[in-house]
């Protein structure tokens, strides 16, 4: 039964990695996938991995209690965001975590500080999504990230991302969709009202003016 679980759980993580890649939701060979398997196992990507090409020999399965790993193929290590999904499983009783980085979120946000509600479904589907500072290529103080996902199951890391937490794969995926396609909107409506995200020009100049001063 175990095994079956596990198997099953992999499969999960491969499929959703491909639709991740085919909605344009992660490139290369960046982002990361997890599942519990239970109080102290979990699957992860391995690192290195490409999302939207995985395979059984990407999955690999992590004893939380030794933190130890063992890999689907023996020969992998996890992703390097491992100690982010450990800590979430720990913290919280989500089965699922997608971490990626969705371009136009990605870009939205490393301008913007917060999202642009131009549609009734933004508020509705997505609720008010926190935004935390990230300054390293991986996330070193996950506290932060944590204590944002007990007020919403999704949030962003400026400059890096976002990780989502579900239950079930597909509801992590549709946030992350969803948010993506809400910062197209606001992009899109821009087109037409170049002042409807209100301070979006005055924060591009501040950062465009800092980017300055550090070269």
């Amino acid at each position: 039964m175990a095994i079956e679980k596990e198997r099953n759980c992999s499969r999960e993580i491969v499929a959703v990695g491909k639709n991740l890649y085919d909605r344009f939701l992660v490139v290369g060979r960046s982002g990361n996938i997890s599942s519990r398997l239970g109080p102290a196992s979990l699957l992860i990507t391995a690192t290195g991995s490409a999302l939207g090409a995985l395979s059984a020999a990407d999955i690999v399965k992590v004893d939380l209690s030794s933190r130890g790993h063992r890999g689907v193929s023996r020969r992998r290590a996890p992703s390097s965001e491992l100690p982010m999904h450990s800590l979430i499983y720990r913290s919280l009783p989500d089965q699922k975590i997608i971490h990626c980085h969705p371009p136009l979120t990605n870009a939205y946000f490393a301008v913007y500080p917060s999202l642009k509600e131009l549609i009734h479904e933004t508020r509705f589907c997505l609720g008010e999504v926190p935004v935390i500072p990230q300054k390293t290529v991986t996330v070193t103080d996950p506290q932060p990230v944590i204590e944002a996902l007990k007020r919403n199951k999704l949030v962003v890391l400026q400059n890096h991302g976002v990780v989502a937490v579900a239950d079930r794969f597909e509801d992590a995926f549709f946030r992350i969709e969803t948010l993506e396609s809400a910062v197209h909107i606001v992009a899109v409506a821009r087109l037409f009202k170049r002042n409807i995200c209100d301070g979006l020009d005055a924060a591009l100049r501040r950062r465009m003016r800092a980017q300055r001063r550090t070269r």
